[in-house]
């Protein structure tokens, strides 16, 4: 049942970019239906064997955040939507609960992100088959998706999958499959610059950053093996990308400069009004749209902010105790290789900087990120290593000098 419980939570993770593909009557989508599997199983594992690994500081957060999201029903706008956005909440408090006690090793939690970069793949090449088919998203052929998911989302699922990509490169024991992971690099970034999502955009250049800053161990052939790769990479996208999607990404700048953030610069104003209003406790869990809609002419619309989301919605408390989630993730950085610490930084910042633009604070995959880095412990081998070091110490500082030899083989 150990075994079955993995491979569902496994293939959750592997279909999470196909949220929106294929609804199914009365069961919803993909995703959610290997979800709630998966979740069932799980479950049952978990109670079955009765044994419970102690939650994290960050695990406490978020049940604190998934409380006080359901405590707002009685202050709530609009209770039927948060009663449907704390029914998500837990949910995906459930998501990284499995991860902790089901992904728990580092071989496992590896898995886990195998199935996310096949998973965004699968997206990938979604995005370029309706590409070469002619099908846009827009009818100017400026954008692109695939599985019926908008763009923007899209974009930010596959921009995670670059540094977690790049990362299992680095750390695949054989080069011949690390040479596969990296090619999902320039096949995702070409997909992101198809959406021509400028969030995207911005996330998927924060998540490269893992490429100069991982290269520090690697020798000078590879270096310039690598960066020659890249310049090739772009070269080749400017022939290969139409230019209506890098003409619309060329108008990032102009656009945040004027104010208008894509059409989101009203949007958000009227939701910091709605701030100065109810400061504290907020509208209610998923209560942004009906909240904002007598300032904004009627229109229910989302905030296309997750922070400025759980603000209105949950208050400075609830923002308080997500931020606060978000940071505790980072807790076992510490304690991690420089590369996995590293790499666990990148994707974080790319989650953060993403998340600007999206309301993402109840997607799957932003959970899932923070329960993978939530999860992470530090490898076998490394700890053997500080444990040798440790007892060779106490056995250094602890033992006569004749008896040193005995005593540290003992130790070890």
């Amino acid at each position: 049942m150990n075994r079955a419980a993995f491979v569902l939570l496994w293939s959750f993770v592997f279909v999470l970019p196909w949220d929106e593909f294929m609804q199914l009557p009365l069961l919803g989508s993909i995703p959610h239906l290997v979800g709630v599997v998966a979740s069932g199983v799980g479950v049952l594992y978990i109670l079955a064997r009765r044994r419970f690994r102690p939650l994290s500081g960050f695990h406490v957060l978020a049940m604190l955040f998934v409380l006080w999201a359901g405590l707002s029903a009685f202050w709530s706008i609009d209770p039927n939507a948060t009663r449907a956005r704390f029914v998500t909440y837990l949910q995906l408090a459930v998501l990284v609960w499995l991860i902790w006690e089901i992904g728990w090793s580092p071989d496992r939690l590896r898995a886990l992100l195998q199935a996310y970069v096949l998973g965004a793949c699968v997206a990938a090449a979604a995005i370029g088959y309706n590409y070469v088919s002619g099908i846009s998203y827009w009818v100017d052929r400026s954008r692109f998706a695939g599985l019926n998911n908008d763009p923007n989302e899209l974009g930010l699922t596959l921009a995670l999958g670059l540094p977690i990509a790049w990362y299992l490169s680095l750390s695949q024991p054989g080069r011949r499959l690390a040479w596969g992971w990296q090619l999902y690099v320039p096949v995702g970034a070409a997909a992101i610059l198809l959406t021509a999502s400028r969030g995207a955009f911005v996330a998927a250049l924060v998540a490269l950053a893992i490429i100069p800053w991982a290269l520090g161990h690697l020798r000078l052939r590879t270096k310039a093996v690598v960066y020659a790769f890249a310049v090739a990479w772009l070269v080749l996208a400017s022939w290969i990308v139409p230019s209506a999607p890098l003409e619309r990404l060329a108008g990032t700048r102009a656009d945040i400069a004027g104010g208008y953030f894509g059409g989101r610069g009203s949007i958000w104003r009227a939701g910091l009004q709605l701030v100065r209003q109810r400061p504290i406790a907020g509208v209610g869990a998923g209560g942004f749209g009906e909240a904002i809609a007598p300032i904004n002419g009627g229109y229910i619309q989302a905030s296309h902010d997750a922070y400025l989301s759980i603000l209105v919605e949950l208050g400075i408390v609830g923002l308080a105790l997500f931020l606060a989630m978000m940071t505790a993730a980072l807790t076992p950085l510490r304690r991690l290789p420089t590369l996995q610490r590293r790499f666990s930084i990148v994707l974080l910042a790319t989650l953060a900087v993403g998340s600007l633009s999206l309301t993402w604070e109840s997607r799957k995959q932003l959970w899932f990120v923070l329960g993978v880095l939530a999860a992470q412990r530090i490898p076998q081998p490394a700890r053997r290593a500080n444990a040798r070091v440790v007892v060779a110490h106490a056995s250094s500082t602890t033992s006569p000098p004749a008896n040193h030899s005995a005593a540290t083989g003992g130790g070890v």
